[in-house]
């Protein structure tokens, strides 16, 4: 029997971890005064997938890249899971207790770099990519455990966070993960702003 690392691909989406980003920042708010970091962590999570739009409609647009690495963008999927799973996981415990806080961001950690671990078997990015979406991922991570040191998810917050994310693996577990064409849309992005006839081929930039 093999392991089927399509099951990490969920968890590393954008159409996933956007989402239950929002439901944890709203939660969040809920507390006082906690608005203006909820908002400085959606920022940062909003950049780096930002970060790594760019990178894709600037190498099919223009090449950008560096060949003798393979590396032409972030690893969209381990930039948005070491982002979001480390902070989410470390806010279920509170600061107070740090020695948990620590392990529970640790199991994030472990849970991130096995989904950009994923992309590998995949075929979706070479290690290049994924090591760059890992320094990426985790520089949005550190910003998060900043502004969000002294927040943490209480017990009912917790259990609808949990009830949510259960019903979202058992609906995903039963049917394909929707796709968004967005390699589709890069491309089609960075031709456009290029001037390009075409997008760039990976095959033909590594020659």
């Amino acid at each position: 029997m093999t392991w089927d690392w399509r099951l990490l691909v969920a968890p590393g989406s954008a159409l996933f971890v956007l989402p239950l980003a929002a439901v944890v920042g709203l939660l969040l708010t809920r507390q006082a005064g906690a608005r203006g970091a909820v908002l400085r962590w959606w920022c940062a999570l909003v950049l780096a997938a930002a970060a790594v739009a760019a990178s894709k409609i600037a190498f099919y647009g223009w090449g950008t890249g560096i060949r003798a690495w393979d590396l032409t963008c972030f690893s969209g999927h381990t930039v948005l899971a070491l982002g979001f799973w480390p902070v989410a996981l470390a806010l279920l415990v509170p600061p107070r207790r740090r020695a948990w806080r620590r392990s529970a961001a640790a199991v994030g950690w472990g849970f991130g770099l096995l989904i950009g671990w994923s992309r590998l078997p995949l075929g979706a990015h070479p290690v290049s990519e994924v090591l760059a979406g890992v320094a990426l991922g985790g520089a949005t991570a550190l910003y998060g455990f900043h502004v969000l040191r002294d927040r943490w998810l209480p017990p009912r917050s917790t259990a609808m966070l949990c009830a949510l994310g259960l019903l979202a693996l058992l609906w995903l577990s039963q049917r394909s993960m929707p796709a968004l064409p967005s390699e589709r849309w890069f491309a089609a992005i960075g031709t456009a702003l290029s001037g390009r006839d075409a997008p760039v081929d990976r095959r033909t930039w590594k020659l």
